[in-house]
């Protein structure tokens, strides 16, 4: 046995009611019968099951659709009714001719069989038709005539302004309302423990039952449209249903273009914000007009409350919805809400998705809320509608200084939920700080930024700009952050700089610390004597209300804790630590940072002995501005102790004497957190039974620079430019280095210190 429609579920008392009515007409007692339901309640699939199951018992079943799009077309219902009767030829153009004519073709059918004549959709009826269905309801008793209708119990509009029959055959003796509503939680799970359903055990339906209704109200259009994207998905352990493309297709299959569209599509653009009021002056209409069709969402299953059951039914209709007329919905939010005085995240969310030319949603006070709204987005750590309201304001702002100061805010609130997509901005940024639109306050962040993704020398740059703009006290902070990240030759080190960003992190002050901090902070973790204690704090720390916890953030936390715990030889801790850092951000969105999990997580391999792991952790792409900041000595003192323990010491000895030429050329003595003497000579005894020798030690202070940078990749004018010489004397240099160590080109030379990292 096939099984029933899904609309069918438990829609026996229905189909036994037309069944009686269907005896009665047989027995010349004709009658009529109306079928109402909100959309997607099962109406067309009631009639059409109980119409196959009339004819199959010998009945005459005659069938048509009204649409609001005919309207307008007279007798077209008519005409799709008697177009399957032999010898019809079109009804009489006089109304009064076709209503005879009409009820004179159906009694001369019923005279050998019952007729059934239904009509779906039937409140869009075309008038003729109308009055046809009318005036054949009224003379059909001693007719073998049943009359049955499905239709909106919401009266729809006529062009002509003419009463449809739907209330009609509701208050006509002769009707039999047929009432079909949303079902229950029962309903529900006999409809997931159906085959069409979900073809779950009893238990789990039940157990289902309560989330698949709260989704869908229990419409069963719903209802099937959420089973057809549980096969598409597959089943789920979740107890909640996923809503993919059907779902969505029928939530706006469920809109009519009797208001109820206009109704939600308000409801949609204003969310948390509607109310009947503000919903019915955004349409522009009384709120008598708006309350029944909300009532017709509610009973369709869409509403709950007044509000949208879910965000994905409240999506389907947003995506359906027209770009102009959304952003015209949005702009008379806009007004409206401020003149109830909202709060400025509010506004804002329909400011973003207006037209900025749109005089209800323009002016200088837009800037002004987009940014109040994006500073308490941020501080309630949510840094992607930050960014939204940053981006608004921007596109804004005709200033070319506030321009430069949003641009600099809105490239931080991306960076807290994705670094990479910061580096479509730095070249403005660049431009902004070297033209000194910041002031030296706002400046920080943006110099962060251009650390953060490698560009050292910009950031010089415009620290030179800001040092001579009188900005000195801002330029000397700014700059020692820069020259802890970035050290060079015979540069100060201040470890507080690094302790002072170190505890930014773990405290998770507000503002956010500089990016550039947030780098210091992981390299000072991994020199540290007080490493113990930060890791501590890094364990510890739980996020407090109003602290900042973003992504970023998340991992600069956990990154941190992975380099404390391999430099404490805690090896699982953090391998741990390090994956979750490397798995929060994609290795692009770390910059020259990448280099500390990086390093950590090879330590930890190492450590563990899982030489694959730490094999394809130094196959990821680095940039080579990290060779420039203090994360390239812990990447290569990490990778320098996995060649060592792979077996390849010579390799390794490349590692860790380029790490100490990194060391001894920024003037930084070598901590017990970057020893690199040790590995280096375990393994000297290991290269050729203990005699491997040096290959570094025998190059001068200066070749042994050179030699590294060209290990890495760089050409003589890219080296001559970093050491502040000629690229003739770089040459010289190469020239005897190849011949110091006996080789013929970079490719050897990179071959002996490892491989060239990757641009």
């Amino acid at each position: 046995m096939m099984p029933r429609p899904l609309e069918l579920v438990r829609r026996d008392g229905e189909l036994a009611m037309l069944r009686g009515l269907l005896a009665a007409t047989r027995r010349g007692e004709g009658g009529a019968a109306l079928v109402t339901g909100s959309p997607g309640t099962g109406k067309t699939a009631l009639i059409r099951a109980f119409g196959d199951e009339a004819a199959r018992a010998g009945a005459v079943v005659l069938h048509a659709s009204a649409s609001p799009a005919e309207q307008g077309l007279p007798l077209g219902v008519a005409g799709q009714l008697l177009s399957a009767v032999p010898g019809f030829t079109g009804p009489e153009p006089e109304p009064a001719d076709a209503l005879r004519a009409v009820r004179d073709l159906l009694v001369g059918l019923s005279a050998a069989a019952p007729v059934v004549v239904a009509v779906d959709d039937i409140e869009y009826t075309d008038e003729l038709s109308a009055r046809c269905l009318l005036y054949l309801c009224g003379r059909i008793g001693a007719a073998r005539i049943m009359l049955l209708g499905a239709g909106s119990p919401y009266q729809a509009p006529h062009p002509a302004g003419s009463a449809l029959p739907v209330a009609e055959l509701v208050r006509h003796p002769r009707c039999l309302a047929v009432a079909l509503t949303t079902l229950d939680e029962d309903a529900v799970a006999a409809f997931l423990h159906a085959p069409y359903g979900g073809a779950m055990d009893c238990a789990e339906a039940r157990r289902l039952a309560p989330a698949w209704h709260e989704a869908t109200g229990g419409n069963p259009r719903l209802l099937h449209a959420l089973a057809e994207d549980r096969l598409q998905f597959g089943p789920l352990r979740s107890a909640r249903p996923v809503a993919g493309t059907a779902f969505k297709r029928a939530v706006t299959g469920c809109l009519r273009a009797d208001g109820t569209r206009d109704t939600a599509r308000a409801l949609a653009v204003l969310g948390r914000s509607a109310t009947l009021t503000v919903v019915a002056r955004l349409l522009g209409v009384h709120e008598r007009a708006v309350g029944p069709l909300m009532d017709s969402l509610a009973d369709t299953g869409l509403l709950a409350s007044g509000r949208f059951r879910n965000e994905a039914a409240r999506a389907a209709v947003l995506e359906e919805l027209p770009p102009g007329e959304c952003a015209r919905l949005h702009g008379g939010a806009v007004a409206l809400l401020r003149a109830e005085g909202a709060d400025a995240e509010t506004v804002a969310r329909h400011l973003v998705a207006t037209d900025p030319a749109d005089p209800a949603s323009a002016g200088p006070w837009t800037v002004d809320v987009l940014a109040e709204a994006a500073e308490h987005a941020l501080r309630a750590g949510r840094p992607k509608p930050a960014a939204a309201f940053l981006a608004a304001a921007h596109g804004r702002c005709p200033d070319p200084a506030d321009r430069a100061v949003l641009l600099g805010s809105l490239a931080a609130a991306e960076w807290e939920s994705d670094p990479a997509a910061v580096v479509r901005h730095l070249s403005v940024l660049e431009q902004d700080l070297c033209a000194d639109r910041f002031g030296p306050a706002q400046a920080g962040a943006p110099l962060g930024l251009l650390l953060w993704h490698g560009r050292p020398d910009a950031a010089s740059r415009a620290l030179q700009t800001l040092g001579a703009a009188g900005a000195g006290e801002h330029a000397a902070r700014l700059r020692a952050r820069a020259q802890y990240a970035y050290p060079g030759p015979g540069l100060p080190q201040d470890p507080a700089v690094g302790e002072r960003a170190a505890r930014a992190v773990v405290s998770r002050q507000h503002p956010a610390p500089g990016v550039a901090a947030a780098l210091c902070a992981l390299l000072y973790l991994g020199e540290s004597d007080r490493a113990e204690q930060w890791q501590a704090l890094l364990r510890e720390t739980q996020p407090v209300p109003g602290a900042l916890d973003t992504p970023a953030r998340r991992a600069v936390t956990a990154a941190a804790s992975a380099v404390v715990q391999a430099r404490l030889g805690r090896h699982a801790e953090a391998a741990q630590a390090a994956e979750r850092a490397l798995g929060l951000l994609a290795p692009e969105a770390w910059g020259v940072a990448l280099g500390m999990p990086l390093s950590a997580a090879v330590l930890a391999a190492t450590g563990l002995g899982d030489h694959e792991w730490a094999a394809r952790l130094l196959r990821t792409p680095v940039p080579e501005a990290m060779f420039r900041t203090r994360a390239a000595a812990h990447y290569l003192l990490a990778r320098g102790r996995f060649r060592l323990a792979a077996g390849q010491p010579v390799a390794a000895l490349g590692d860790l004497h380029a790490c100490r030429d990194l060391l001894a050329g920024w003037g930084i003595a070598p901590g017990t957190a970057l020893d690199w003497s040790t590995p280096a000579a375990q393994a000297r005894e290991a290269g050729a039974g203990g005699a491997a020798p040096d290959p570094m030690g025998l190059l001068s202070r200066a070749e042994r620079r050179v030699a590294v940078l060209a290990a890495q990749g760089c050409t003589n004018q890219a080296i001559a430019t970093r050491l502040f010489v000629t690229a003739s004397t770089v040459e010289q240099h190469l020239t005897k280095v190849y011949r110091k160590l006996r080789l013929t080109s970079r490719t050897d030379l990179a071959a002996l210190l490892g491989p060239v990292p990757s641009r």
